[in-house]
């Protein structure tokens, strides 16, 4: 028996699963005796009807019923072969900035992950704040970026919404006069929401200076863990050597910031819009405490 077609597979299966050879030919913008071609070459190899005519209805013998299901099966590996030779065969380079807290998180990994299936695909990864990697997009300076989504109004894909949370040392005691301690990033350049806070702070009449400042995220954190003060951290970075205040301790509520995917107006090259739908495709927000979990919609992704 000679090879089965994948364009006659594809017919039959279209056939199949509208019940019309006129809406198949539609589809697939064929005729009908085109089609009726193929099916009647298919039922010539196989040696069996594979669709009953017989009646004012469509339907399958129970020869289609069993290759239909093959059908499927063959016609998806050739889409994923297909695509896979598309991936491997791609090249070029591309500049990529990502924040410090997600750079501690498993994005790395996702990106060692698609460096390995896409060789031919350089990335060199920046990691910097929101503010200084939306500035970076707007001159064309990276190609992709994943950054807070406040910094800017251009076009930007959500990825997940990531909760901020004043934080101290398990044993630290919060100050019950006198101004707060707080550990900040200058000028908000981590966090979008800290002008938001300050703000509220100055509502609820309650005093409070800055006692440390970075814009580091590991250094805000060491600042945390050293009992320096009282710091504003993604929920995501905090260890078990913190705990977690808020208004019960007289603090304001701190907005979430939607972390997004930036694409700067240049990049439109083949290699950038795999990793943009690699990355969206690859990333699920999971509960609060553990962070990040990454899924695979393409098989061996």
């Amino acid at each position: 028996m000679d090879a089965l077609s994948i364009d006659h597979l594809r017919s039959f299966v279209t056939i199949a699963e509208t019940g019309s050879y006129t809406r198949a030919a539609e589809l697939l913008f064929r005729t009908q005796p085109a089609l009726s071609h193929q099916i009647n070459k298919l039922e010539g190899q196989l040696g069996s009807r594979i669709l009953d005519r017989s009646g004012r209805e469509l339907k399958l013998t129970e020869a289609g019923t069993v290759l239909l299901d093959y059908a499927r099966r063959i016609l998806s590996l050739n889409e994923e072969a297909l695509d896979r030779l598309n991936i491997v065969q791609t090249a070029g380079s591309l500049r990529v900035g990502v924040l410090e807290e997600v750079a501690n998180g498993p994005l790395v990994d996702l990106l060692t992950r698609f460096g390995r299936l896409c060789t031919n695909i350089e990335i060199e990864l920046l990691v910097s704040t929101s503010w200084e990697l939306a500035r970076l997009i707007r001159e064309n300076a990276l190609e992709l970026a994943v950054a807070n989504e406040a910094y800017t109004d251009d076009d930007v894909v959500p990825l997940w919404t990531e909760e901020y949370v004043w934080a101290v040392h398990e044993s630290y005691e919060i100050p019950t006069d006198g101004p707060l301690p707080l550990l900040l990033d200058p000028a908000g350049s981590l966090c979008a929401a800290r002008a938001e806070a300050v703000e509220a702070l100055r509502a609820m009449n309650r005093p409070w200076k800055t006692v440390f400042s970075s814009v580091s995220v590991a250094a805000i954190s060491a600042a945390i863990r050293a009992g320096l003060g009282i710091g504003m951290i993604a929920r995501s970075s905090i260890t078990n050597d913190m705990r977690i205040v808020g208004e019960e301790e007289g603090l304001p509520a701190i907005t979430p910031s939607c972390i997004g995917l930036y694409r700067a107006a240049d990049a439109r090259s083949d290699a950038a819009n795999m990793l943009a739908d690699f990355l969206i495709q690859h990333l699920v927000r999971t509960d609060e405490r553990t962070g990040y979990e990454w899924r695979s919609a393409v098989t061996g992704m």
